[in-house]
């Protein structure tokens, strides 16, 4: 699936913006200290932190291996941390939630939580973030976690600018202890958060299940409001809550790609990297929200065939949330650079064509190089599982016994486990990532329909 030569001509008279740069420097990261107003505080969350194995775990990229996950999680149990988050791994073919490192407490803190500074990505990986039904996907950047300080702080302009009453926990940076010769901000801090008291996922959805028709759709169209004026990806319930007394909370507040650190030099001030526009992640965010409301999503769906129906009582929210999306999933045209090609007298369109037209064999090129590389690693790993777990596909699971099932999938879960340590997969992942991410390059900041190839 990749876009036609009308999609790559049509994106360059989108109109889009973009927030400026952040400024990562000591300087520009001093103002976010916990230590600058709260010196107790920060002095003995960075006593906790500042344990070497703490401080490896939580500064070091985030890991996606089960085994290295249940590593930490147990480095960091031991020392008296409570885990906060989950991530769901796929097992025997389904995904489990298990407990994740990424966010935890301590008896010893009273009133805060610890989230971990680090890169969500490996240099040699790419981790698909949230995706809309246009092939639009955002990507986080190193700085994500540090950078959910800064996007807290415009989640709270735009409430303000827009009359939305909202609660935001105070989030601050506390440096660990022994920091000698580390120059990236994702690995010398951490970031703590004020706890505030909010409803659990389900009792989120429930308060707003319980509403009436308008009641639903003012939550869901203040809820919207936000997403799109800030350009809020991760718009899900885990992240966005209702308090006891039925105000908005926004807990979570990654930017996922709309913000990005600020670089030095002149040439990075000209011509540095740029994040996602406010528009794209406006777009991915309303969807998201927008797939909070089905069956799937709340864990009620029966079958495939009513996984994206809407969960029952939350009809009024979907219907807003759709409705909002729709008015913003077709990007709006800029009046000033249809303007400057008709002063150009044809020559910006014929360059737009010529670029247009380079971009749509490149990006179809790349696709299929993609398609080959994968189709070829499903027959090997199609082939390791049917070595590993030969029963696997010798007989229908449906028809065996509970307790035969039961074997069946913890060998096939033991096999995807050991899978993962396999050279041919190893080499996979680190030959695709590179070539995965010219093919997003080529796309970006474009909504496009699927077409096979």
């Amino acid at each position: 699936m990749t876009p036609t030569f009308s999609d790559f001509f049509k994106s360059f008279y989108y109109s889009n913006t973009y927030v400026s740069p952040v400024d990562l420097s000591e300087q520009g990261i001093a103002k976010h200290l916990l230590a600058s107003e709260d010196s107790e505080t920060a002095n003995q969350v960075q006593q906790l932190i500042s344990d070497s194995e703490v401080q490896r775990v939580f500064s070091e990229p985030l890991s996606y291996d089960p085994e290295k996950i249940e590593e930490n999680n147990e480095i960091l149990t031991q020392r008296g941390f409570k885990l906060l988050s989950s991530k769901p791994i796929l097992g025997s073919g389904v995904p489990q939630k298990i407990p994740f490192y990424s966010v935890i407490e301590h008896d010893q803190l009273d009133g805060w939580i610890i989230k971990s500074g680090a890169t969500r990505v490996p240099k040699d990986q790419v981790l698909m973030g949230p995706m809309n039904d246009k092939n639009e996907m955002a990507f986080f950047t190193e700085e994500e976690s540090i950078l959910r300080i800064e996007m807290a702080k415009r989640i709270a302009k735009v409430a303000k600018e827009s009359s939305i009453e909202v609660v935001l926990p105070k989030k601050k940076l506390v440096a660990y202890a022994n920091m000698d010769g580390v120059t990236e901000a994702n690995r010398k801090y951490c970031v703590v958060c004020e706890k505030i008291n909010i409803l659990s996922v389900e009792e989120t959805v429930q308060t707003i299940k319980n509403m009436n028709a308008e009641a639903q759709k003012e939550v869901a169209r203040k809820i919207a409001t936000i997403v799109q004026k800030a350009g809020l990806v991760d718009a899900s319930f885990d992240n966005i809550r209702l308090t006891p007394e039925g105000k908005l909370a926004f807990i979570d507040t990654e930017p996922a790609g709309l913000m990005v650190a600020k670089k030095p030099g002149l040439w990075n001030k000209l011509f540095g990297p740029k994040g996602a526009s406010v528009e794209k992640c406006a777009r991915i965010g309303l969807f998201t929200l927008m797939a909070q409301s089905t069956k799937v999503m709340r864990g009620t769906a029966k079958n495939n065939f009513d996984a994206q129906m809407t969960e029952t009582g939350l009809e009024n929210f979907h219907q807003q949330i759709k409705k909002d999306y729709e008015n913003i999933s077709t990007p709006k045209l800029s009046k000033w650079k249809i303007a400057l090609s008709f002063i150009s007298i044809g020559l910006i369109p014929l360059i737009n064509a010529v670029v247009a037209l380079a971009k749509t064999k490149f990006t179809k090129r790349t696709f299929e190089k993609l398609q080959k590389m994968d189709s070829i690693q499903t027959s090997k790993v199609n082939e390791y599982l049917q070595d590993k777990v030969p029963e696997a596909f010798s007989f229908d699971l449906n028809f065996a016994s509970e307790q035969e099932q039961l074997e069946v999938r913890q060998k096939v879960q033991k096999a995807n486990k050991d899978l993962q340590k396999e050279k041919f997969f190893e080499d996979y992942k680190k030959q695709r990532a590179p070539i995965a991410k010219q093919f997003f390059a080529y796309t970006e900041g474009m909504p496009y329909t699927s077409v096979m190839v």
